[in-house]
């Protein structure tokens, strides 16, 4: 990938007909939001607290160091956790032209290695503090041109030690075409892949500000998941409008309830796990969250149920998001329609975001009417340019994105997402199909379950039997006999009741906090044995 047109200096604004009439986000948030507010708090983690002017600042140190070192169209890849210097990194290579390959900590180091190893990047930058004996590992697998460390340290070089504003202004910023980045997915139907995203992207979530979107002006947003992941990157118009942006490291529901108190928080994104996390900690009820005004949550389909009861905790301002890595942000349901006397609407995803076009694909291949269920298809300027393995069957086709979810839109063009396609469990005894997620909600709605997963499990012939993975609820026991029982009064087919129950202490999560039902398939599926 060579320098694309559309080039111009730092704080030099494209002229409509110049081949650059869509600016280039990093240019925007610099020359808009630092020059509006440069003394204004723009980020708080790792003990450091960033103004505008410090971010600006530390982009153009980093774009110059970076930009003797690589050149445009090259790959960088950054192994970070959640801190500021991460962001002016993202913005520092962005602007070179160069493309990112966000690596996150959370994954494996085989996954890690696999992709690298496919990206090849000229350009390893890593986070010294927690991550230097996976980046030495990474460095001899990969073998990229450079090492570079955020700080100081005895492996590669110091990314962060040139001195400041040292790239001369002559310097041309690349395009907004040239913006390209390489997200992982969060693997839960089999190893993560990596994802090839433009600018739309950064276009698309850069547009949902203001009422009805997911970023206030001004707001005070708490960052708890990896940067590295595409959810997180909703830091962007938080940016571009004046706000704030506080990082935690991880998650832990106690940290999260003082940070909200202590730094005035406005706006928390969770995945759904962590949202019940959050509802079910005993210091709840002793936390002060006056100053919080929404709680975005998503990566995974909400049960109604746990969706209530975090509303009788914190009121009405849960807001879900429903998108994917490969598309961004694709719909949102409002605080106004988490009704819990409406059980429809509640169950929905909500309406598509502004410049988000969704249709339903029937078995057939035609169109859905509303109602129907089908293959969830999105077209919009987020979708993704591709899957980087040439390997994976492409999921675009003349512009919409094949999702793998199964979903339908009712008569007021709300979407409702039904299952994963992959989740689906074609029964071995009757042929039949069985809805997991149906299945769920049922052993959820039992007082003695607090979490639920439901997979199919080879048969030694064909199709696959339903197997349930549960959680106990505090102070509860499982009873399968008496499970059982539940499910088949209230499904009404012996088909949909799991032929085996296994109770666990806690459901394994992917990096994205998902429930890892791969993992699950993997440690229930019998081995086979072969005779010779």
């Amino acid at each position: 990938m060579g320098m694309t047109t559309g080039m111009h200096t730092p704080g030099e604004t494209p002229q409509p007909g110049s081949g650059a009439e869509v600016r280039h986000y990093a240019i925007e948030l610099l020359d808009d939001a630092v020059g509006r507010w440069p003394g204004r708090e723009a980020l708080v983690g790792r003990g450091v607290r960033w103004s505008y002017a410090d971010l600006a600042s530390s982009v153009r140190s980093v774009a110059a160091t970076l930009g003797s070192l690589v050149a445009p169209g090259e790959d960088v890849a950054v192994l970070s956790g959640n801190r500021p210097e991460y962001v002016a990194v993202q913005l520092a290579v962005h602007l070179l032209g160069c493309r990112l390959a966000a690596v996150s900590p959370a994954i494996s180091d085989q996954a890690m290695e696999q992709n690298l190893w496919s990206i090849r990047p000229a350009a390893l930058v890593f986070d010294p503090l927690r991550h230097t004996a996976r980046a030495e590992r990474l460095n001899a697998v990969v073998q990229p041109r450079h090492l570079l460390s955020l700080g100081p340290c005895e492996t590669g070089v110091d990314l962060l030690a040139g001195p400041e504003n040292r790239l001369e202004a002559a310097r041309a910023w690349a395009g907004a075409d040239a913006v390209k980045t390489v997200f992982l997915t969060s693997g839960t139907t089999g190893y993560p892949k990596p994802v090839v995203h433009g600018h739309g992207l950064y276009a698309l979530i850069s547009s949902l500000v203001g009422e009805g979107g997911l970023v206030e002006a001004g707001e005070r947003r708490l960052v708890c998941t990896p940067l590295t992941f595409i959810g997180s990157h909703f830091f962007l118009p938080t940016l571009m409008s004046g706000g704030t942006l506080v990082l935690h490291e991880g998650f832990d529901a106690g940290e999260v309830l003082e940070t909200i108190a202590a730094e005035r928080i406005n706006v928390i994104l969770l995945p759904t796990v962590m949202l019940d996390q959050l509802a079910d900690h005993p210091g709840l009820g002793e936390a002060d969250l006056s100053t919080l005004r929404r709680i975005q949550y998503g990566a995974s389909r909400p049960s109604p149920r746990r969706v209530r009861v975090a509303l009788e905790r914190f009121g009405p301002i849960l807001q879900q998001v429903y998108g994917m890595t490969e598309a961004g942000p694709v719909s949102l349901l409002q605080p106004a329609d988490h009704d819990p006397a409406d059980p429809h609407r509640l169950g929905s995803a909500g309406y598509p975001v502004p410049g988000v076009r969704v249709k339903i694909r029937h078995d057939s291949g035609r169109e859905a009417l509303p109602g129907e269920t089908g293959e969830v298809l999105v077209h919009s300027g987020g979708v993704m340019e591709g899957y980087l393995d040439r390997t994976v069957t492409p999921a675009v086709r003349e512009g919409w994105l094949h999702t793998g979810d199964l979903g339908h839109v009712d008569a007021d063009g709300r979407l409702f997402v039904v299952e994963r396609l992959k989740d689906v469990i074609l029964h071995a005894g009757t042929g039949l199909r069985v809805w997991s997620r149906e299945v769920e909600e049922v052993l959820l709605g039992h007082p003695a379950v607090h979490a639920a997963a439901v997979i199919g499990i080879p048969a030694e012939a064909n199709g696959e039997w339903v197997h349930a993975v549960v959680v106990a609820a505090p102070g509860a026991v499982i009873d399968a006999h008496a499970l059982r029982a539940h499910a088949l009064a209230v499904l009404g087919q012996e088909l949909m009741v799991p032929a085996h129950f296994h109770v666990v202490d806690a459901l394994p999560l992917t990096a994205m906090g998902k429930i890892d039902k791969a993992a699950l398939r993997q440690r229930y599926t019998p081995a086979r044995t072969t005779t010779v």
